[in-house]
């Protein structure tokens, strides 16, 4: 499916949206057991690829020559185990499967391989029946790979360390984290200064997708500054910058305004870092 603008309205997706948050923590909870752990958790994350987003290759444990890699594929919709020694295997996503059956269908076959681990089952474990529209997830799969390219055009004008653009199974996201200079005080010990650039096609706190810079630490007084038109200061749950996706869905200028607002937010929040 094409469609005429990068931003296509993400409309009547709900149960599509959670079906693929769903899996997506299936994916995440298998990367998380056997990739090698990564600062910041990088190692749970997911990346974006041509057709969807994949775990990447991921060392076989007993074989670190092997990789194995499991993806959503939101062109095809399958999701695909495959390994570097040439096997295949796919499951449609619109067999309506619960996260419970998808799991342990993708840890039979991963057996089957010869791998074996502790896999988190408690951070996906649902029997709900899921149902998938195909013209639903290649209008998020639009979205999301645009979104993707946005943000990696915006990073690397950035200076600073940075880490890469990726996709977060628990929070349903695509983000960066820029890092900055001070160390901050928390409740665990002390993180480093950040903002996280990204976006987000809904959450409890807000009923639309949005586009979002958050920073960390935050303070009050940056939301007495102008954001780029239809841009509002979040500070509900969370706190940052937000612009809402029907700003630029559909729009033809919806590319430069999620550049606009991530530049402006990046000039209004840098100097809490």
């Amino acid at each position: 499916m094409t469609h005429k603008f990068p931003f296509p309205k993400l409309v009547n997706w709900r149960e599509t949206r959670e079906t693929l948050h769903a899996y997506s923590k299936v994916l995440g909870a298998v990367r998380a057991a056997f990739a090698p752990e990564q600062p910041r958790g990088q190692h749970v994350s997911l990346r974006l690829y041509t057709a969807g987003l994949t775990t990447t290759p991921v060392p076989h444990p007993d074989h670190p020559q092997v990789t194995f890699s499991i993806s959503l594929d939101l062109l095809n919709h399958y999701v695909l185990l495959s390994s570097s020694d040439g096997s295949v295997q796919q499951f449609r996503m619109s067999e309506g499967w619960s996260a419970s059956q998808l799991g342990e269908e993708l840890l039979g076959k991963l057996a089957k391989l010869g791998v074996h681990g502790k896999v988190e089952k408690g951070k996906y474990e649902s029997d709900e029946p899921r149902r998938y529209a195909l013209d639903a997830a290649e209008r998020y799969f639009t979205a999301l790979s645009h979104m993707g390219r946005l943000l990696e055009q915006f990073r690397g004008g950035l200076p600073g360390e940075k880490d890469p653009v990726q996709f977060w199974p628990h929070g349903f996201d695509l983000a960066f984290v820029l890092l900055g200079s001070k160390q901050v005080k928390t409740m665990e010990g002390e993180s480093p200064s950040q903002i996280t650039f990204g976006f987000s096609p809904d959450d409890p706190g807000q009923p639309t997708p949005y586009i979002y810079a958050t920073p960390f630490p935050f303070e009050e007084d940056v939301t007495h500054k102008k954001l780029p038109d239809g841009a509002v200061w979040h500070t509900a749950i969370w706190q940052g910058a937000l612009l809402p996706y029907p700003e630029v869905a559909e729009k033809e200028d919806g590319e430069k305004r999620v550049l606009d607002f991530l530049q402006a937010a990046y000039q209004l929040e840098k100097s809490l870092i």
